[in-house]
């Protein structure tokens, strides 16, 4: 892929990206006012049970199909691409067919015994009825990935998402449910529609990509189970372990403030509020980074493929760079306006204040998504695996030691705690990896001042301005982001110059 292919792709999705997280966190904003914190609680809950089958259904199996892919391109094998695709689908379809029958079965049990809401069965069927619609969504992602039409899989989120809110409008207008457990009924009913909606779309644009992408000529792909387990099972188990312990972790917290003296409607409400409201705004900005690092897998591959290290080492450097640099901008966004951002979109003081406490771990969160990818680039998918569990199984762990005598606050200190051991470990192994150093003073030390001035002035600027709401956030951002954005723009410059001026004044002469 040429740099200005990658920058135009990776600006087309980072607009796609913008545009689902704020329509998602609009969404999320309407149903709160709807269900309330409580319903919005449990509404978090029931997609955090049901996420473990959605890892064993879906883990893995993006990233085994995009290296697959990639390596044939590369090897000149294009004419088997087809074939490795169609099994892949093939795989998947009997793969979360069977997990959506296991959840179908079970659901009851798990309603009653692990949620303690009999009335959320119904939910979690509902649920289990896109398994197989969502696995193929991702192959099809993995495949589109590798030939560099991210594009396409954008636009399937986009109606995803389009006749995910659609249909949940429709339905709370028509029947309008009065309990919390026939709300999350006509939520999930409305996501999984909007999978279905989404399987079919990508479909129809997989048949024309695999035309126009690969020779009339078709062979068969040998060793497609072999490379699917060799990629996508480590994932597989590795996520389901992960995804094992993140649904304790969000059964834990409710369960925890209960202990800590917390009514069981305050608990559910308060878990609400920062996972269902504070933590999908916290990570809203990351749509800037997440779309460009999907794209640096294939790219990563491909050179780590070729033994191209120098390439490997250049791409890591400015990759992580660019995330720290954006992290800790906004970090100091939500430091600052916070509270301007929870009552904006939620009317909310609390998310708010959830935002604002967590705001300075906003740089490792985000470094974490540009991370992962590189460290999945370069086969190193299992190393990033195994710091994934570390991390959840330390929340974990430290969740039933001290949260039933701190609280929420206790939470708040566990996560900060759990981002620094998952960034240390992470970055420790890429760096070891790419042989890449970070300039710590030029990438975090100094973004990180020039962010929180630029915020301060611009919050300073607007304080008599007579905006609320919306306009008032958006204003916020654009003022900081104009008065951060000029002083960093002159630094790479100069440093541009430097290295232009070293390089001429160390080439040898031509006499």
């Amino acid at each position: 892929m040429s740099k200005r292919k990658f920058f135009v792709q990776g600006a087309v999705l980072t607009a796609f990206s913008l545009l689902l997280r704020a329509a998602n966190i609009g969404y999320r904003s309407w149903l709160s006012g709807k269900i309330g914190a409580e319903g919005m609680g449990l509404y978090q809950l029931i997609f955090s049970v049901f996420m473990l089958s959605v890892t064993l259904s879906t883990s893995g199996i993006s990233l085994a199909v995009t290296r697959m892919v990639t390596a044939a391109r590369a090897s000149g094998r294009g004419e088997t691409v087809r074939s490795a695709v169609l099994r892949c689908l093939l795989f998947c379809l009997t793969l979360s067919s069977l997990i959506a029958l296991a959840v179908f079965a079970l659901a009851e049990p798990a309603a009653a015994y692990i949620l303690g809401r009999p009335g959320a069965a119904p939910s979690l069927r509902i649920l289990a009825l896109g398994l197989p619609f969502m696995s193929l969504s991702t192959c099809m992602k993995g495949y589109f990935l590798a030939v560099e039409e991210s594009v396409s899989t954008s636009f399937s989120d986009a109606v995803e998402t389009l006749f995910t809110v659609l249909t949940a409008a429709a339905l709370f207008w028509y029947f309008a449910p009065q309990s919390i457990e026939a709300a999350c009924l006509a939520a999930m009913l409305a996501s999984t529609f909007g999978e279905c909606v989404s399987f079919l779309t990508g479909w129809a644009v997989l048949r024309r990509s695999l035309r126009r992408n690969t020779p009339k000529e078709k062979a068969p792909a040998a060793g497609v189970l072999r490379g699917m387990f060799h990629i996508a099972l480590p994932c597989t188990l590795s996520s389901a372990a992960r995804s094992l312990l993140n649904t304790g972790e969000n059964l834990l917290i409710p369960r925890e403030l209960r202990r800590f003296g917390a009514s069981g409607a305050a608990a559910m409400a308060s878990y609400g509020v920062l996972q269902g409201m504070a933590m999908p705004m916290l990570y809203f900005p990351s749509s800037f980074l997440s779309s460009f690092a999907s794209l640096l897998i294939p790219k990563v591959a491909l050179e780590f493929e070729r033994g191209r290290r120098r390439a490997v080492s250049h791409i890591t450097n400015r990759a992580v760079s660019a995330a720290l640099v954006f992290g800790v901008f906004s970090a100091a966004v939500f430091f600052v306006f916070g509270d301007d951002w929870g009552a904006a979109f939620y009317k909310s003081r609390e998310a708010g204040q959830y935002l604002r406490i967590l705001a300075p771990i906003v740089p490792l969160l985000y470094l974490d998504v540009v991370v992962d990818s590189l460290l999945k680039g370069l086969d190193e998918q299992l190393n990033s695996m195994k710091y994934n569990f570390t991390d959840s199984f330390t929340r974990v762990l430290l969740i039933l030691l001290f949260m039933r005598f701190t609280g929420m606050k206790g939470y708040l200190a566990i996560l900060f705690f759990s981002s620094i051991l998952n960034a240390m470990l992470s970055v420790r192994r890429l760096l070891r990896v790419s042989r890449v150093r970070i300039d710590v003073p030029r990438t975090v030390l100094l973004p990180a001042l020039l962010a929180l001035a630029a915020s301060l002035l611009a919050r300073r600027f607007l304080a008599a301005a007579p905006l609320a709401g919306l306009p008032r956030v958006l204003a916020e951002i654009l003022l900081a982001g104009a008065l951060f954005a000029a002083p960093i723009s002159l630094q790479t410059a100069a440093k541009s110059l430097s290295n232009t001026a070293f390089y001429h004044h160390s080439r040898p002469s031509s006499r």
